[in-house]
């Protein structure tokens, strides 16, 4: 039997809070990782982060822009393309759908629960 079920479900939530994020405004990496933490309730390793960007610059969700910095490694900033604010669309609907999926599934349960402890009495 799974695990923690509900952490699948988060695993695989970064990149659209990514595509979020970048909504907002264009951001570079480290940046990502804590407002992902920070404002989306993602803990995301740097590693997996980075798979994820190049990821969906790959699928062209999202562009990179590459900076010289006088102050250490050269920054890469990351800014959401129109392909990417579709994608981020279509992810919301679809987390809509699965918020009432689970919603419902909460929902009975509790009701089940109410109604055996009405049975024991």
């Amino acid at each position: 039997m799974r695990q923690h079920c509900s952490r699948v479900i988060i695993e695989n939530f970064f990149e659209p809070s990514i595509l979020y994020l970048l909504l907002e405004k264009p951001s570079y990496g480290y940046e990502l990782k804590s407002n992902l933490a920070k404002r989306c309730a993602c803990q995301v390793n740097i590693a997996n982060l980075y798979r994820g960007l190049a990821r969906l610059q790959k699928e062209g969700h999202i562009t990179k822009k590459t900076s010289e910095s006088k102050v250490g490694p050269d920054r890469n900033t990351y800014k959401i393309t129109a392909k990417g604010k579709k994608l981020l669309k279509e992810w919301v609907i679809e987390l809509e759908e699965g918020v009432k999926t689970i919603q419902k599934l909460i929902n009975n349960f509790h009701n089940y629960e109410t109604s055996q402890r009405t049975k024991l009495r």
